[in-house]
């Protein structure tokens, strides 16, 4: 009978480590792994911030630019042609409105052989040429009023001559001068102009004035 006795002392063995320097290296690995990741995605935002940041900085100074424009504009001093036009306007405004009042009660109180003239005259139209007062009768008409220029004098006889009730019709007398008083009156340099075509009477007689 045999029996075997270890006398090795097992505080004399070699001690294994439970994390060797492979595990440690391969930690280390992995923790620089994910930081290098993090730092890569913290870049990206970052980058992407400074997009959005330039972007904001753009629309801020576009915008800036765009208010100083509008400052700009409206400290500059107002046209005094720009007043003057509208000036004009205003004066061919109340003028068309009292011609119209005019031609209005007139069309019921005159025959009816004057109402296509009278409708012609309303509906005639060139800007900066306005009306002042008129004259029917059956064998004479005279049309008094005012114009920024010869030329656009020219251009209403035109229209007028298009309508029907002054198809044909020649003015045989005309007179036209400066205004004496649209300096006075505040209003741009214009002409007065009577036209005339016929001879005066008093029968069917309307006046516009």
């Amino acid at each position: 009978m045999s029996q075997q006795i270890n006398l090795i002392s097992p505080l004399l063995l070699k001690k294994r480590y439970a994390f060797g320097l492979r595990e440690m290296a391969l930690g280390l690995g992995g923790v620089l792994a994910v930081a290098l990741a993090w730092t890569a995605y913290l870049h990206v935002q970052a980058g992407s911030l400074e997009t959005q940041a330039a972007g904001q900085e753009a629309l801020q100074a576009a915008a800036q630019q765009e208010l100083d424009q509008l400052n700009a504009a409206a400290d500059r001093p107002v046209s005094a042609l720009l007043t003057g036009r509208i000036a004009t306007v205003r004066a061919q405004v109340v003028q068309r409105e009292a011609l119209l009042a005019s031609i209005g009660g007139t069309l019921k109180s005159t025959a009816t052989g004057f109402a296509p003239r009278l409708r012609a005259l309303s509906h005639s139209h060139t800007e900066g040429v306005w009306l002042n007062g008129f004259t029917l009768s059956p064998g004479y008409v005279e049309l008094q009023g005012s114009s920024l220029n010869a030329g656009l004098l020219t251009t209403y006889l035109d229209q007028l001559g298009k309508q029907a009730a002054f198809s044909g019709m020649r003015f045989s007398g005309m007179t036209a001068g400066t205004s004496a008083t649209a300096e006075g009156a505040g209003l741009p340099a214009h002409i007065d102009f009577t036209l005339i075509s016929g001879h005066a009477g008093t029968e069917g007689k309307s006046d516009g004035q």
